[in-house]
């Protein structure tokens, strides 16, 4: 009796379990991960895109997937405001970034292959001799590129190009703008599209196809996404040819929706960390391949180990902070998503997946600088992050080495933006033991040593409510402050000295001659009207200081041609100015030094004189430091 007393007992709760767990499974499968019910998702959506588009966003197309079905595909807006033209399911978008998601499966699926090792130094994958620039002896390995910690600086040009005539080759490209190595590898993660696109190389050595061609062959036509290319300039299929000039891409300034000033804008040789340009729908495939369906077998794969392996993480700050996976960032929402976001000139993408709950999310617009559209959408259906952690959060008032001013690692460190590289980025400032201020904002923690920002602030281009920071704290010292996907550094006191001591003198020197050349322009007005012909002195030190104006207004004119995709070879007549200058200014000096005595001048025009030789030698030695000529 007792037995079946216990029998029936056992039935009943597995009875019950197995309703209990199919309310659950029927509970998620009608709603996302933050609850919105799937009946009314397009409604949700509508209400959501309704606040942004026409005045924050010119246009997008949206698809929310689970376990390869799609839940919603739609699109809003204009591909293009100025001629009515609407977006549509065949509009394609430029995907930026998330094009490096390309690169690191084709990099998995030679991995699966047994064609790389992760661990492996990369220059045996590479041509003899391939690096000119190395600082440090350590191997860099595909992990290093996968985990953007090669070491290298940020390059500033030859990134886009107006035309496709502009595109140089990726070996080439490669090979001739390889940034100056800056840290060790494995140091500091610095966001790098130099790295990817060398994995893209890697790639393509390999598999002895251009890596366009690969990534056809072994995801794009695998996938059936016919509508998206991956070639510089859409060279690898027609239909995204003839789709690309209907849409524009925009900017938003000053609150109003403009055209991107470079649209069309073609990557340079860097493509494969940033070419990829298709329809929603194709890119919900790709995702698609990504979250296979229980019991099936991505169709990126032989084996979902190798689909688990890319997206677990491979770099991993510390417990309760976001990670890197293998080239796909983590972000934490109510579910954890692996994925990745994107920007162009006129364009922004994010896709991301959430393989514990099987769902997907693409947002494509023709917006630049529009992530936080994208990303408070996907809050909105995944749900917002909640920390668990009931433990003491150490008081970070302890902390040695944390106030004080940071710059990031993702930096110029060599040639004429190096100053800019050297300019610290943001002052951190304890407000109490759990909070602090940093990049101007408010970050409370939330775990030992991981902080998020108090609230959001409503800036369009970034979404302020889910940025987190990581402390890396050994011996109560702090190392580094972290944000996915590039890291802080603290600065020493001298070090900010000299920076501002440099920076101090350089604006001295400009408004000096800015002044000089007022007085020069003021003296001559006089002379000619005495009709009294300047002296051999006099001369001279207005070639100086002319010249010292006319380097001035080169070197900003340089910083406008960068902000506007200028190729470095384009500013070579530039470089010629500031080398003739840094030859110049002492040899000019020297002349002047050598025959003032000799000339009838006043002693406030000699002194004149000396204090334009002694400003001018300096800004020269500062254009050497600062390396202005390259």
């Amino acid at each position: 009796m007792k037995k079946q007393l216990f029998i029936a007992m056992l039935l009943i709760i597995i009875i019950c379990f197995s309703t209990v767990a199919s309310a659950v499974e029927n509970f998620n499968s009608q709603t996302t991960p933050s609850g919105v019910l799937i009946s009314e998702l397009e409604q949700f959506v509508d209400d959501y895109v309704t606040k942004y588009i026409g005045s924050a966003i010119a246009g997008t197309s949206i698809v929310f997937l689970q376990n390869g079905e799609t839940l919603l595909s739609k699109s809003y807006g204009y591909a293009d405001i100025e001629n009515g033209v609407l977006i549509d399911e065949d509009t394609v978008f430029e995907w930026g970034s998330s094009s490096k998601l390309l690169v690191w499966v084709s990099v998995m699926q030679l991995v699966e292959r047994g064609k790389i090792d992760l661990n492996t130094d990369i220059r045996e994958y590479l041509p003899e001799n391939f690096f000119r620039r190395l600082r440090f002896d350590s191997p860099i390995t595909m992990y290093n590129l996968m985990n953007h910690n090669a070491g290298w600086e940020n390059l500033q040009t030859d990134i886009f190009t107006s035309s496709t005539q502009g595109v140089i080759g990726l070996e080439e490209g490669l090979r001739k703008f390889e940034p100056k190595q800056i840290f060790e590898p494995g140091a500091f993660v610095a966001y790098s599209n130099y790295g990817t696109a060398l994995a893209g190389y890697i790639v393509e050595r390999i598999s002895g196809q251009p890596f366009y061609e690969y990534v056809n062959d072994n995801i794009l036509s695998v996938l059936g996404m016919n509508n998206t290319a991956i070639h510089p300039y859409q060279a690898d299929n027609a239909f995204v040819t003839e789709r690309r000039v209907n849409i524009r891409g925009y900017t938003r300034t000053n609150g109003i929706l403009t055209r991107a000033r470079l649209d069309p804008a073609y990557i340079n040789y860097m493509y494969p960390a940033g070419s990829a340009i298709g329809t929603a729908n194709d890119a919900a495939k790709f995702l698609s391949a990504l979250i296979p369906a229980e019991g099936m077998t991505s169709l990126l794969f032989n084996n979902n180990a190798t689909l688990n392996e890319m997206l677990s993480v491979s770099y991993s700050y510390g417990d309760g902070f976001p990670g890197l996976a293998h080239g796909f960032f983590e972000e934490y929402y109510n579910v954890t998503t692996i994925g990745h976001g994107g920007n162009t000139a006129g364009f922004t993408a994010y896709l991301t997946v959430s393989p514990e709950c099987g769902y997907g999310l693409v947002v494509l617009t023709n917006q630049a600088d529009s992530s936080a559209f994208a990303t408070r959408l996907a809050k909105a259906l995944f749900g917002d992050y909640i920390s668990e952690y009931t433990g003491t959060l150490p008081d970070i008032r302890s902390l040695n080495n944390l106030e004080g001013m940071y710059l990031t690692a993702q930096r110029a460190g060599s040639g004429f933006m190096k100053l800019t590289g050297k300019l610290p980025q943001s002052s951190l400032k304890i407000i109490d033991s759990n909070t602090f201020s940093f990049l101007g904002i408010e970050f409370i923690q939330i775990s030992p040593f991981v902080f998020k920002n108090r609230t959001d602030t409503g800036i369009e281009a970034i979404d302020l409510s889910s940025i987190f920071l990581y402390l890396t704290v050994e011996n109560n010292n702090v190392t580094r402050v972290s944000m996915i996907p590039m890291d802080f550094i603290r600065i020493s006191g001298i070090d900010v000295f000299t920076t501002y001591l440099n920076l101090t003198l350089i604006i001295i020197c400009v408004v000096y001659m800015i002044a000089a050349v007022l007085i020069i322009i003021i003296g001559g007005i006089k002379n000619k009207i005495k009709k009294k012909p300047p002296s051999l002195v006099k001369k001279l030190n207005i070639a100086l200081n002319l010249s010292g104006a006319v380097v001035i207004a080169n070197y900003l004119f340089m910083i406008i041609r960068v902000v506007q995709f200028t190729s470095h070879n384009a500013l070579m007549p530039n470089f010629g100015i500031n080398i003739a200058y840094i030859i110049f200014a002492p040899f000019c000096s020297f002349l002047i030094f050598k025959n003032i005595n000799k000339s009838e001048l006043s002693k406030g025009s000699k002194l004149f004189c000396i204090v334009s030789c002694i400003v001018s030698i300096i800004m020269a030695v500062l254009m050497i430091l600062w390396e202005f000529y390259k």
